[in-house]
C-alpha cells in the first residue's frame, strides 16, 4: 500500500485528534465517525500553532509564549509532562522545536518512514490532519511548503463498495484512490 504521498499543507482546511494509536495490524480502510468532529483550521487556534507562530513569526523568548506557561503550570501540578521534569526540560522542549524550524526552513520536510505526519480522509473525501506530527504540519504552513510528506493512517470505508459485500479490497484499487487523494492536495 503507497499510503505515504506529497501534498501542499496549506492546502488542508481540517484536523482532528482521534482516540485511536496505530500498530501495524491496524486497519487502513475502516468506518468510523470521528470526522464528525474535525476542526476547521481557518477558527480553529491549535496550541502547537500558537507556540509555532509565537516563536517563529512573532520571535518571542520562549518564556512569553503561552504553552510555556501552560506547560508550567501542568509541570508544577503533575511533576511531569511529556517526559518534561524540570523548567529546564521545559525549555530545552521548546529549543528542539526552534531546531527543528530552523531544519525544515533549510532542507524542507523529509519523507521520514518511521514517522511521518498523519491524515486520515474521511467520508467527505478530506484529507484531515490527525494525531502525530502537528509542530511539523505547522511549521511546515508557516514557511509556506509546497510539498511535504504526508502518511494516511485511515480512509472512511464509506469509499469502497466493495466492503459493503465482505469483498476485499483491491491493491490497485486502493493504491489508485490514495493517489487521486494526492493529485487534489498538490
Amino acid at each position: 500500500i503507497k499510503n505515504t504521498i506529497y501534498i501542499d499543507p496549506n492546502k488542508i482546511k481540517y484536523i482532528n485528534a482521534i482516540p485511536m494509536k496505530f500498530q501495524k495490524s491496524t486497519k487502513l480502510v475502516q468506518n468510523f465517525d470521528w470526522d464528525k468532529t474535525n476542526k476547521n483550521l481557518e477558527n480553529y487556534s491549535h496550541n502547537t500553532y500558537i507556540t509555532c507562530y509565537e516563536l517563529f513569526i512573532e520571535k518571542k523568548k520562549i518564556e512569553k509564549c503561552k504553552n510555556y506557561f501552560l506547560f508550567k503550570e501542568i509541570l508544577i501540578k503533575e511533576k511531569k509532562f511529556k517526559n518534561i521534569f524540570t523548567e529546564k526540560d521545559l525549555i530545552n522542549f521548546f529549543k528542539q522545536k526552534i531546531k527543528l524550524f530552523v531544519k525544515i526552513k533549510k532542507f524542507g520536510l523529509k519523507n521520514n518512514q518511521l514517522s511521518n505526519i498523519q491524515f486520515m480522509v474521511d467520508r467527505n473525501l478530506d484529507l484531515v490532519k490527525i494525531n502525530s506530527g502537528n509542530h511539523r504540519f505547522f511549521i511546515s504552513r508557516i514557511l509556506k511548503l509546497k510539498s511535504i510528506p504526508a502518511e494516511i493512517k485511515l480512509i472512511h470505508s464509506s469509499h469502497f463498495n466493495n466492503l459493503k459485500n465482505n469483498k476485499k479490497i483491491k491493491l490497485k484499487h486502493l493504491n489508485t484512490f490514495i493517489k487521486k487523494i494526492e493529485l487534489n492536495y498538490q
